[in-house]
């Protein structure tokens, strides 16, 4: 299919830096894109803007951003009675049944899918309402170790296409792509409170970066009480329906140390 705009989408984490340079450099049969388009939901990690930083410096491919807005301030604002809605994450509460169950997933559509459309719409020039003729292809950094995150479109004008699926290519050969290219390896790319972190993740966070792990701990805090969203039972970030500076991640891994571990996973939002 011949398309008319084909634009990455730009998590900055290794499936989506190693795609960039794929695209850039004509590696692997990768589509050129014709810009990179980072949705910022305003509560990335640190290391997410400075690793922004370097892709803007290196990369011959236009980075754009756009954003919705601060999806913590925003569930903040309805918390308080500011606002009349928020976009649900993926938290978790105690369910009928008396175990954690999952809340839905609003914040991957409405914070980094809808903004990166919406500023393709804008790149084209078109107004709001305004009926869409063009064909857009999205590049999305999906690897084969993640197969099941794989899904169509749900816009009519665009097409999801997995240049990394393409390849064959996998997270560790998607570093391998990024140092070959001379740039830093990324860490992982998600919100700093994302219900999907596992623990190694929140270990590393918590022992390496003290000032994100309070954030977390903050943004935890505050959803716990959501009777006025309509949801009875305490809500917390991790699974184990506990406050997250009360859990011991070393314990749970079995880790003798609480700095050795290398795994990481890329974030769930398909970007």
């Amino acid at each position: 299919m011949n398309f008319d705009f084909t634009y990455l989408s730009l998590g900055a984490g290794v499936q989506s830096t190693a795609m960039l340079i794929m695209s850039a450099l004509g590696l692997r049969n990768c589509p050129k894109a014709d810009c990179a388009i980072f949705a910022d939901t305003g509560d990335e990690p640190a290391w997410v803007y400075d690793h922004l930083e370097t892709l803007k410096k290196w990369s011959t491919i236009p980075i754009h951003f756009t954003a919705k807005g601060h999806l913590s301030q925003d569930v903040a604002d309805r918390l308080s009675g500011k606002k009349k809605r928020f976009a649900a994450i993926p938290a978790w509460t105690r369910g009928k049944d008396g175990r954690e169950a999952p809340l839905r997933r609003q914040c991957t559509r409405e914070y980094k899918i809808e903004p990166l459309e919406k500023k393709v719409r804008e790149l084209l020039g078109y107004r709001k309402y305004q009926h869409n003729k063009h064909k857009v292809a999205c590049l999305l950094g999906i690897s084969t170790d993640e197969i099941a995150r794989v899904k169509p479109s749900r816009t009519h004008w665009v097409t999801n296409l997995f240049p990394l699926i393409d390849a064959g290519l996998s997270r560790e050969d998607c570093a391998r792509v990024i140092v070959d290219a001379g740039l830093p390896v990324p860490k992982k790319s998600a919100c700093v409170f994302c219900p999907y972190h596992n623990d190694e993740y929140w270990l590393d966070m918590k022992t390496n970066h003290a000032d994100e792990f309070a954030k977390a701990v903050s943004f935890d805090k505050m959803i716990r009480d959501m009777k006025a969203t309509g949801i009875e039972q305490p809500v917390f970030l991790h699974r184990s329906l506990q406050s997250l500076d009360e859990i011991d991640f070393a314990r749970r891994l079995g880790l003798p140390l609480l700095n050795q571990f290398n795994s990481e996973c890329e974030g769930m939002c398909g970007v």
